[in-house]
């Protein structure tokens, strides 16, 4: 581990280094020779490679946010809450349907299936819904998690 700041006595810029046995040892900044005030040394360019190679294996390593499972149990609900939504829609068409073809046919007696249908009307997806603030919450937290993987995606 080491920081660098300037010397308390000289100004000059310094590297404080941690050894392995716990002290600290003063270093000139991007060389290996330990400081001594007043005296300067030139700057080591491999030093300043290594530091380069490690800003890129730092930058190049991606932290996983586990956005995409989260954005994969999302779609699948999704698409559950869809296919459920046009079962339901079929079923009430079919029910639609049913009393249309009823009604033309007055003089026919309905089955007992059909008064079962005819007896219990569901109009829950013509019915308007008001949609309260957690409708708007999950629809705002999904399409910011959408943003974010298409920023992860781009980069």
């Amino acid at each position: 581990m080491a920081y660098v700041r300037p010397c308390n006595k000289c100004s000059q810029k310094i590297s404080l280094r941690q050894m392995p046995q716990g002290q600290w040892v003063a270093f000139d900044a991007s060389t290996e020779e330990p400081h001594k005030c007043g005296k300067k040394n030139k700057e080591d360019p491999q030093i300043k490679e290594l530091a380069k190679q490690k800003k890129i294996e730092q930058e190049s390593e991606s932290v996983n946010l586990g956005y995409e499972s989260e954005i994969d149990k999302e779609i699948e609900i999704l698409e559950d809450q869809s296919e459920n939504i046009k079962k339901e829609q079929e079923r009430n068409i079919k029910i639609e349907k049913e009393k249309i073809a009823q009604k033309s046919n007055y003089n026919n007696e309905p089955t007992p299936e059909q008064e079962e249908i005819i007896s219990k009307p569901n109009y829950s997806v013509y019915e308007k819904k008001n949609k309260g603030w957690e409708f708007y919450f999950w629809i705002f937290v999904v399409a910011l998690n959408l943003l974010a993987l298409a920023r992860c995606v781009s980069e």
